[in-house]
């Protein structure tokens, strides 16, 4: 049993092994340049806020108010009638007395008496008043939006591998011919 190869042409085999690494080396060169990049994927968060402010304004205006209050000093009568000019002279004295005044910007109070009616008087008078209330309505809306990004990735061969795959595929053309010479 013999189990070598037989040795009908060694530099034959020695060619075609020659041209077979070369043929896989040139694959493996092109091939190499040409591995594409991973897939990146990019996250964005957009926020955005809207912020909406509303307000009425009330006004209520009061008039000025001009008020006065009498009140009527009734005779005097007592049991005795000669203490009644005694006691209606005290009761005068005393009511002369009575004079008040107040003053506080456009308002003004008093109270006074009055000896030919016979009347106390109290008097007041308040200015036009003016309340205005604001009511403010805020409104603040948030959106939120998730965008993403991804990346396809395009494959790329280097300038310098297609050189060398040109390069590689002539040197198999001229290789080839040149077999093709010696064996036919």
């Amino acid at each position: 049993m013999n189990t070598s190869i037989s040795p009908q042409n060694p530099f034959k085999l020695f060619l075609k092994v020659i041209v077979f690494i070369l043929l896989y080396s040139s694959l493996c060169i092109a091939l190499h340049g040409c591995a594409s990049k991973p897939i990146e994927s990019n996250r964005t968060i957009e926020t955005a806020s809207n912020h909406k402010k509303d307000s009425i304004k009330t006004t209520v205006i009061n008039n000025a108010i001009n008020d006065t209050l009498k009140i009527q000093i009734p005779e005097i009568q007592t049991i005795k009638p000669e203490c009644d000019s005694i006691t209606k002279a005290e009761i005068q004295r005393v009511l002369q007395l009575l004079n008040s005044r107040k003053k506080s910007g456009d308002n003004e109070a008093g109270l006074y008496y009055d000896s030919l009616k016979n009347q106390i008087i109290a008097w007041q008078k308040i200015a036009q008043t003016k309340n205005e209330t604001t009511a403010t309505n805020k409104e603040k809306i948030y959106i939120k939006g998730d965008h993403t990004i991804k990346h396809v990735p395009v494959k790329y061969i280097p300038f310098w591998v297609k050189i060398l795959a040109y390069l590689g595929g002539a040197f198999l053309v001229f290789l080839s011919w040149r077999i093709g010479r010696i064996f036919i």
